[in-house]
C-alpha cells in the first residue's frame, strides 16, 4: 500500500499530530502543522464541520496548500474518535486524485471544439489548422487575432484539446463583458471580509479555476489599463494575489488571449500597454473573414443546415441556384457566425423543401450589388455558370461549377489552373474537390 498522508486533529479541528508523509508532501515540519487549525491547510469539503459533528466520510474532494503555497488534490476519509462517547477528534486520511479532480473540473468547463469542428478546406484555412496544431502542445501564450464572429475562441479550444493540458480545465473571460469594477475579483478572486458582498470563504478567481489547464482571455482589447499592468505582473511572476489577501499563490496556466481590435494602434493612443502587448504576442495567430475565403462557404453551409436539421428535428433544405447565388454575393461582415444564424433562420421559416431568394433574411433579400462594397472577386457563380438549373443541393452546385469550368478551359495543367483561378480557389482545392467528385461517381454506379 503506498503511504498517504495522515493527520489527527481533536474535537475543534486543531491538528495534534502529522505523519512523516505529510511532512514531506507538503514541506511543512511536525511544528508547523501542530500549530495551526485544519482549515489553515485545507480547502474545501466541510471537513471542520463533519469533525466537530464525529461523522466519518469517505472521498471528501479537497485541496491542500503546502508551504509553498502549491495546491495538492486530494480525497478525504474521516475517522472520528470518540471518548466516553463524545468526540475526541479524528483521524483523517488524504489520498490523491488529481485524476477525479481534472475530471470534475472538466465536467465545469467542457471543451466544445476540436480541429475536426473547424470547417473548410482553402488553403488559409488548412495552413492555419496545422499552424495552430504544431503550437498546441507548448505551453507558450497566445494572442488570436480575427474580426468578430470568425471563430477565435473554436481555436483557443481545439489547440487546448490538442495540448498538454486537456486534462486540465478550459475557463474563458470576456472582457468586454463583465464590468470594470467585477472585472479585478472574476480574474483573481478575493478573501472573506476584503469589500461588502464578499462570500464567506472568499473566492477563486479565473486563473486559480484554469489550474492545470488554460486560461482563454476573449476581447483582451477592453481590459482596462490599471488590470493590463497587474496582467503583465502574473505573467511574468506566474503568481497572483487575490483581492484582499496577502499570500502568493502560484499558478499552473497556459493563457490564450483574443481581439478583434487594432492593438497596434490602441497602443499608439495609449489605450493598450506595449509591454502586455509583446508578453501576449508570443505566438501570433490571425483567423481570417469568410470573405477572404469564400470557397468555404459551401462546406460551411452544409455542415451548419446539417448540424440544425438534427437539433431542431427537421429535414435539411435544399437550395436554389438564384439562393445559392445570393449567399455567395453576400459580404458576410458577421462572418461563421452569421452563416450559421442565417442557416438557422432558414431551417425555422422556410416550410418547403425549396429554399428559394424569398425564404432568406431581409439582410440578404435586399442586397444592393450597385453600391455593395466590392470585397471579393467576382462569384464564380457568374463566370461558369450558363445554363444553371433551379434546383441543386450544395454539392451539386459545386460540382456542376467545377465541370462547367473544366469544359470551358480544358483539363490541362494549364487549364486546370485557370479554371481555379476562374472559380476563385487554388489550384490544390481544385485537385482535392476533383477527387470527391471521382469518389462520388464510383459509388454511384
Amino acid at each position: 500500500m503506498v503511504p498517504v498522508p495522515v493527520v489527527v486533529t481533536d474535537a475543534l479541528g486543531n491538528i495534534l499530530h502529522a505523519n512523516a508523509v505529510a511532512e514531506n508532501v507538503w514541506k511543512r515540519s511536525q511544528i508547523a502543522l501542530t500549530n495551526k487549525h485544519i482549515r489553515e491547510i485545507v480547502e474545501g469539503g466541510e471537513i471542520e464541520a463533519l469533525i466537530k459533528q464525529g461523522k466519518p466520510a469517505h472521498k471528501i474532494p479537497v485541496r491542500i496548500k503546502d508551504a509553498a503555497n502549491f495546491l495538492h488534490m486530494y480525497e478525504c476519509r474521516i475517522r472520528p474518535l470518540f471518548v466516553y462517547r463524545k468526540v475526541a477528534g479524528a483521524v483523517l486520511q488524504f489520498t490523491a486524485a488529481p485524476y477525479a479532480e481534472h475530471k470534475e473540473e472538466r465536467r465545469k468547463h467542457p471543451v466544445r471544439y476540436t480541429f475536426s469542428d473547424i470547417r473548410g478546406n482553402s488553403d488559409i484555412i488548412v495552413s492555419l489548422k496545422k499552424q495552430s496544431a504544431h503550437i498546441a502542445p507548448t505551453d507558450s501564450t497566445i494572442l488570436i487575432r480575427g474580426e468578430s464572429g470568425t471563430g477565435k475562441e473554436v481555436f483557443a479550444q481545439a489547440i487546448h484539446a490538442t495540448s498538454m493540458r486537456k486534462d486540465g480545465p478550459f475557463v474563458a473571460l470576456n472582457c468586454a463583458a463583465i464590468p470594470e469594477a467585477l472585472l479585478e475579483s472574476e480574474l483573481f478572486g478575493y478573501e472573506e471580509g476584503s469589500f461588502t458582498g464578499a462570500k464567506k470563504g472568499g473566492k477563486e478567481g479565473r486563473f486559480e479555476l484554469a489550474r492545470g489547464g488554460t486560461l482563454f482571455l476573449d476581447e483582451i482589447g477592453d481590459m482596462p489599463l490599471f488590470l493590463q499592468a497587474k496582467l503583465l505582473r502574473v505573467l511574468q511572476e506566474r503568481r497572483i494575489e487575490r483581492i484582499g489577501g496577502t499570500d502568493t499563490i502560484p499558478i499552473d496556466v497556459r493563457v490564450i488571449a483574443a481581439t478583434h481590435k487594432n492593438l497596434e494602434a490602441m497602443i499608439a493612443d495609449g489605450r493598450f500597454r506595449e509591454d502586455l502587448y509583446f508578453r501576449l504576442n508570443v505566438i501570433p495567430l490571425y483567423v481570417p473573414p469568410l470573405r477572404n475565403r469564400k470557397e468555404d462557404l459551401y462546406d460551411l453551409i452544409h455542415y451548419f443546415m446539417k448540424r440544425c436539421s438534427k437539433r431542431l428535428g427537421k429535414e435539411q433544405k435544399r437550395l436554389s441556384s438564384q439562393a445559392l447565388k445570393r449567399l455567395y454575393d453576400y459580404h458576410w461582415p458577421g462572418n461563421i457566425r452569421e452563416v450559421e444564424n442565417v442557416v438557422e433562420y432558414i431551417m425555422n421559416l422556410e416550410i418547403g423543401e425549396l429554399v428559394t431568394v424569398t425564404s432568406l433574411p431581409a439582410s440578404l433579400r435586399e442586397i444592393d450589388e450597385k453600391i455593395m462594397p466590392k470585397l471579393t472577386k467576382e462569384p464564380p457563380v457568374e463566370t461558369v455558370h450558363d445554363n444553371p438549373r433551379e434546383i441543386l443541393t450544395i454539392d451539386e452546385k459545386e460540382t456542376e461549377l467545377i465541370l462547367k469550368a473544366l469544359q470551358r478551359f480544358g483539363r490541362s495543367t494549364e487549364g486546370k489552373k485557370k479554371a481555379a483561378a476562374s472559380l476563385g480557389i487554388s489550384v490544390a482545392t481544385l485537385y482535392r474537390r476533383l477527387q470527391k467528385i471521382r469518389y462520388e461517381k464510383k459509388l454511384s454506379k
